[in-house]
């Protein structure tokens, strides 16, 4: 008697060690990712630059507090192109590329970063924080001037950039415009 007791128990552990383990691997269940991120509480952890330069709509230069250059691409979005090689300045894209200029250069903003923290090219990919309630990534979507646009694995504010997408489209904002 006792020992099918033992084998119960060994079982039920085994069992309930197995759903956990496939969980972990899937990242779900307890171990799943908030896919329902809001902007509205403000970022988890970020840090401070001073935005020098701006490149283009998602795109600047900046400096950290401890004066190194960073070329940070905002993520989770992309705006029409205005200065890629070998490609034509498209639609909205100066118009995407001057709001950024007006917004950020010469301003101080703050850094979340996702899972990967760079790109291919080097640069630092983080989502841009105004203050702790206005994500610039965010703004450029909801004005119409850039789309969403996923890059696996930085999917932390994806619901929120697909929502912003939907209202700018229904509001027929910038680059999707009937004109355009």
């Amino acid at each position: 008697m006792k020992s099918s007791k033992q084998v119960t128990i060994l079982v039920c552990c085994v069992v309930v060690i197995g759903v956990l383990l496939f969980q972990f691997i899937n990242h779900s269940g307890p171990f799943a990712n908030n896919d329902n991120k809001t902007t509205e509480n403000g970022p988890d952890k970020t840090s401070k630059v001073h935005v020098e330069r701006v490149v283009d709509g998602d795109t600047f230069v900046a400096k950290d507090n401890d004066n190194n250059e960073l070329k940070v691409r905002l993520i989770g979005m992309d705006t029409p192109e205005t200065v890629k090689p070998n490609t034509p300045v498209q639609p909205y894209g100066k118009a995407a590329s001057n709001y950024t200029k007006d917004h950020l250069t010469n301003k101080d903003v703050y850094l979340e970063y996702d899972k990967e923290p760079k790109d291919r090219y080097g640069r630092t990919l983080a989502y841009v924080w105004l203050d702790k309630k206005t994500m610039f990534n965010e703004v450029l979507v909801k004005k119409g001037l850039a789309r969403e646009k996923y890059f696996a694995p930085n999917g932390k504010y994806r619901d929120v950039f697909k929502k912003a997408q939907a209202d700018a489209q229904s509001k027929h904002l910038n680059i999707w415009s009937k004109n355009h």
